[in-house]
């Protein structure tokens, strides 16, 4: 009897550690579904239905277009900095440009073409080459032929041309006039439409023109005294201070 019963107290004891250790877990397989099964109309069901992953896909949608975004106008605000840049220069030049040609030249208007010309030219390298709708001036042959000269890898001259050509459409350069003494100062204002490339950031940055693109403003003002001779005649005094 005491040893039916140790039997039986055995057997129960197996019972129960089988009972404790049989749960299977769940096996998942481990091969890809087809491509066939997923993109099937219950395939795509599931698809919707399955919440795996459905945290981390909410926070990419999230944060993916703000982040695009943000580089997109890292991208435009620094092609705006280079074309700030040109404008110092190109003001710089057209006021040099100014000094040297107003004691020189009697005829002021003559002295403004110079000015618009040599600022449009100092202007070219920081010109956008995309967008131009007008055609380059005859000055731009020219201008390549003399950027071949120095450049050791030049670009096309259909780029060369195109950035001419933007330079000379969206430049506007503006002077305070004839200098009065010969020491008085030279202001030559220069103002550039920039033109933004990526769609979305001129809503953003930039005010609409004439021709519904977006454009940001950008002026730069350059003052230089005037180098002219003192006497009223004009002349320097040693044979080369007036043109004929």
């Amino acid at each position: 009897m005491i040893q039916s019963n140790l039997n039986g107290l055995r057997h129960h004891r197996e019972d129960r550690v089988s009972i404790g250790c049989s749960v299977p877990s769940p096996e998942r397989s481990s091969d890809p579904p087809a491509s066939g099964r997923v993109f099937s109309s219950s395939g795509l069901k599931r698809l919707h239905r399955e919440e795996l992953g459905g945290a981390y896909t909410l926070s990419y949608v999230m944060v993916i277009p703000m982040f695009m975004l943000l580089t997109c106008v890292i991208v435009e605000t620094t092609l705006m900095l280079c074309a700030k840049v040109g404008t110092t220069y190109a003001a710089y030049s057209g006021a040099r440009t100014a000094l040297v040609w107003a004691s020189a030249d009697d005829r002021w208007s003559t002295t403004e073409d110079r000015i618009e010309n040599a600022a449009t030219k100092s202007f070219v390298p920081f010109a956008s080459a995309m967008g131009a709708k007008g055609s380059a001036p005859s000055q731009s042959e020219d201008y390549i032929r003399a950027y071949k000269s120095f450049a050791n890898d030049p670009i096309s001259d259909r780029s060369i041309e195109s950035k001419f050509a933007n330079a000379a459409d969206r430049l506007k350069v503006t002077t305070s006039g004839r200098p009065a003494t010969h020491d008085s100062d030279i202001e030559v204002t220069v103002e550039y439409e920039f033109r933004f490339n990526m769609p979305g950031i001129g809503k953003l940055l930039g005010e609409a023109g004439s021709d519904g693109d977006y454009f940001f403003p950008l002026r730069s003002t350059a003052t230089l005294q005037n180098e002219g001779p003192k006497n009223s005649r004009q002349e320097l005094g040693i044979g080369y201070g007036k043109l004929d």
